[in-house]
This record gives C-alpha cells, sequence and structure tokens, in this order.
C-alpha cells in the first residue's frame, strides 16, 4: 500500500512538471477584441481589397480574459494600440500591468496566430507606453481610451433590427465579428493625428493558443 502511495505522489509530482514545461514553452490568449478604422463600413482590408482612402488608420482595443507567454500569465491585461496599417504603430499597455507583462503581451500579440498582420508586418512599433485604459459598454456602444485616443463605435443594424454578423474572414483574430460605425475615432501624439467620424467599426472574441 506505502508503495503504491509513493508511485501515485510521484506521478503526480511528473504531471505536474511536464504542465509547467508545457505552459512555459507555449502561449494563449482568449480576449475580446474592438476596433474602429478610417475606412467605410465594412472595411475592405478585412477582404483583401485596397482600403477606403488608400490608407487605414485607427485604434483597436486588446482586453485580455485569460492568457499567458510561456510562463507569464497574462489574465486581465489590456492593450490599445494607434497605427496607420504598414506603417507605423504606438502601442498602450494598461498601467496596473507589471513590466513583464508588459513585454510579454507584445511579444505575444507579434504572432501571426494573434495580431503579427499588424504588429510585425510593415508596421513600425514607434512606442510602447504604459498607460491608463478606459472602456464602457452599452448594449449599442463601445467607448474605449488612453489619454492619446478616443474611440466610440455604435453598433449597426441589419434585417429587422438584428445586429450584422460577419462570419468566416480570413482573419485571424477577426473570424467573426459584429459590425458597428464610429461615433468618434481620434489620435494624437507627437508627429501622429487623426480624426474620422461614420467609419468603420467592430467588435470580435480571440480564442488561439499555440508553441514558442
Amino acid at each position: 500500500m506505502k508503495h503504491h502511495i509513493i508511485l501515485w505522489v510521484l506521478g503526480l509530482f511528473i504531471m505536474g512538471i511536464t504542465a509547467a514545461t508545457v505552459h512555459a514553452e507555449g502561449w494563449a490568449i482568449k480576449a475580446n477584441y474592438t476596433e474602429s478604422c478610417s475606412c467605410n463600413p465594412t472595411c475592405p482590408c478585412l477582404f483583401g481589397s485596397p482600403s477606403t482612402r488608400g490608407y487605414c488608420e485607427g485604434n483597436n482595443l486588446i482586453e485580455i480574459k485569460e492568457g499567458h507567454y510561456g510562463d507569464v500569465n497574462l489574465d486581465g491585461v489590456s492593450v490599445v494600440t494607434a497605427f496607420s496599417l504598414g506603417k507605423w504603430l504606438r502601442v498602450y499597455v494598461d498601467e496596473s500591468a507589471s513590466m513583464e507583462q508588459a513585454k510579454a503581451v507584445v511579444e505575444l500579440l507579434k504572432l501571426d496566430q494573434t495580431f503579427g498582420i499588424i504588429y510585425s508586418g510593415g508596421s513600425k512599433i514607434l512606442s510602447e507606453d504604459r498607460a491608463p485604459i478606459s472602456v464602457e459598454r452599452t448594449d449599442t456602444k463601445v467607448t474605449f481610451s488612453v489619454p492619446a485616443s478616443k474611440v466610440e463605435i455604435e453598433k449597426m443594424k441589419g434585417l429587422n433590427g438584428e445586429p450584422i454578423s460577419i462570419k468566416n474572414l480570413p482573419v485571424p483574430f477577426m473570424e467573426d465579428h459584429t459590425q458597428y460605425k464610429a461615433v468618434t475615432l481620434t489620435h494624437k501624439s507627437k508627429g501622429k493625428e487623426f480624426k474620422h467620424t461614420g467609419t468603420n467599426g467592430l467588435t470580435s472574441k480571440i480564442d488561439a493558443s499555440g508553441t514558442l
């Protein structure tokens, strides 16, 4: 009996080491995603078509509900970016995150399976800052902001007043999204500024994982 107990405890110990190793070598993210850009609804860039104005700039919000990058826990970490697609990117990690979390979340978002198309594509990261992030939601609107940016989007109505859903897009973090329209989309930082209204907005979910 004593022998069986020792083997059982040893097995649990080995399983624990294995799980910790897998966790440390991998990454995962479950998050809410919100975006508004300068294109007309819905953004043609999502379909591989040219942008409405010949450029696509805007802000997005990633609210991680559960996640990790290696052994760094990212539960509850939020990130806002201001971007000009293929040109530049400013990253604002919530000020409540630790420095370790701030560094890890940016690395996670560079992966092809998450936001590599923006974070590690042709967009140069101009800055990575810590900032207070404010988020408000109602049944019809989402508002989020950092000191340099503010976004307010309202849900667009489809048939019988129901939300408009777009599915199976060839973009990892926007396979299935709900269509919105911008009430306010602004950004002002050193050397970068934009302001739009009536343009594209969307919300979606992110659920992805992999190995490093």
